[in-house]
């Protein structure tokens, strides 16, 4: 049996390829998994006022906060000798919340957590504290290797 090879033939190909591509497309986009950025994003959006107020008084100081990893350590130092007690880092994985991080930082301005507690990949490395009634805010992006 021989095809015989006309403009016909050619666009039931080309539909026929498209649809395969398009089914197999959406396949793979319902096999992705997304975490949301936090379960209570409504309340956050709520208080994201604070995080500005937060941002805008940390560069207001005249040293920035470090977040710095050495020696198989992470290791968050505020630019303030102590806090009200107020406060915390979160190391947020976006592409995985179950391996997200948090730590108090219970009146102290620093806080270590070893590597190996961290999985490997993009953490944004989010302090938040109160010092004499103020409150700060710091995002910055670390890469695990």
């Amino acid at each position: 049996m021989t095809i015989k090879w006309n403009w016909g033939t050619g666009l039931i190909i080309a539909y026929s390829s498209f649809v395969v591509f398009m089914l197999g497309m959406v396949y793979l986009c319902t096999q992705q998994h997304f975490d949301l950025v936090t379960e209570d994003y409504y309340e956050q959006e709520l208080k994201f006022q604070q995080v500005i107020d937060g941002k805008n008084n940390e560069q207001l100081l005249d040293n920035q906060t470090i977040v710095r990893m050495e020696l198989g350590v992470v290791t968050v130092t505020l630019p303030m000798e102590k806090t009200d007690g107020e406060g915390k880092v979160v190391f947020y994985k976006p592409d995985n919340a179950n391996f997200d991080k948090t730590l108090a930082l219970n009146g102290t301005n620093r806080v270590t957590i070893p590597v190996s507690e961290l999985k490997s990949g993009l953490y944004k490395v989010k302090a938040t504290w109160k010092s004499e009634g103020k409150p700060y805010y710091n995002e910055q992006s670390l890469f695990i290797p």
